[in-house]
């Protein structure tokens, strides 16, 4: 929980990526603040519950010319924080149009804070970045090279943004840029193919394997959010739960079958529907069902505070929401 009163929070906050999970939920959060920021929301479509409570500007980040547009709203709103939420929920079968979203995108994004003197950058990441391997340690750090997925496209270019924001970040060294690498979040609103995954009674699993997982609990990783755009922590840093459960726990946690599936026959007869539905083979997601890819949380903690949900206790939270809706 962020205090009420915060030392040299900002006074206007710019979301690009208003519609996501996250940028929506932190407009509603800073808004509900009892000094609320002014907020910028800039996206295709503005959400309802923020009708007339924001200053929206519509802003398609695929435009050759959106990062002039957005720098031109960012000076006249004096913007003085951008929080960077612009990327796929899930990838599409749109290739070409995924990555000009979220690389080119991302650089339209940077040149227009860059334009704007913005002081304050927060940048949303993923764990996945760093890639499921076999010969991964127990535990990767921020430090540790950002390997992704050759199949991931998603993946890909989210690795590819990240190196921009660095390149970035040591160009402007009096902006303070700070990325935020979640793992997998969980919890009784938040939806996307993972979820949508696990949510299945019976779960695809690979034959032979029972990897480690973590998650986070969608709130936690919205204090997280809020925390690094008012209070301004340079860096970077992994966002997970406490705790690691293997696969077969989480699944028998919430009574559910698993369907083992041997790996080779399934990443070949499943290839096309794979390809149909997200644009890339079944390994970009199942390998991470497959190989080791658990982040170090420590350095989130120690900036952000603890997070009040465990991977376990996210899971059930996920778990328990789910089953509850077969009562409405």
């Amino acid at each position: 929980m962020v205090s009420e009163a915060v030392v040299d929070a900002p006074s206007c906050i710019a979301i690009t990526g208003l519609d996501t999970f996250a940028g929506k939920r932190l407009a509603l959060r800073l808004l509900a603040r009892p000094r609320p920021p002014v907020i910028v929301g800039l996206d295709l479509r503005r959400p309802w519950r923020l009708e007339g409570r924001i200053r929206f500007h519509r802003v398609d980040l695929t435009s050759p010319d959106a990062g002039s547009r957005l720098a031109e709203l960012l000076v006249r709103e004096r913007a003085d924080a951008v929080v960077h939420a612009a990327f796929r929920r899930d990838p599409t079968p749109d290739v070409d149009y995924d990555h000009e979203l979220e690389t080119i995108g991302s650089l339209h994004v940077l040149n227009a804070c860059a334009a704007a003197k913005v002081s304050r950058l927060v940048w949303l990441s993923s764990s996945m970045l760093y890639g499921p391997r076999p010969d991964n340690p127990n535990f990767l750090s921020e430090s540790h090279p950002l390997r992704g997925h050759p199949d991931a496209h998603g993946v890909r270019n989210r690795v590819e943004a990240e190196g921009l924001v660095e390149s970035w970040r040591r160009r402007h060294p009096d902006a303070g840029v700070t990325v935020l690498r979640s793992c997998w979040a969980m919890g009784p609103t938040y939806d996307d193919r993972v979820v949508r995954h696990f949510a299945s009674p019976v779960v695809p699993t690979l034959l032979g394997y029972d990897p480690l997982l973590q998650f986070v609990h969608e709130e936690d990783l919205l204090d997280v959010i809020e925390r690094a755009v008012l209070e301004g922590h340079p860096g970077v840093y992994n966002v997970v739960g406490r705790g690691v459960l293997p696969l077969s726990t989480l699944l028998s946690l919430a009574g559910k079958r698993s369907l083992p599936l041997a790996p080779a026959l399934f990443y070949r007869i499943g290839r096309w529907n794979a390809e149909r539905v997200t644009g890339d083979p079944p390994a970009a997601f199942y390998d991470y069902l497959r190989w080791l890819w658990v982040a170090d949380g420590e350095r989130g903690w120690d900036a952000f505070g603890e997070p009040a949900y465990s991977t376990r206790e996210a899971w059930i939270s996920f778990v328990s929401s789910r089953r509850m809706r077969r009562y409405r």
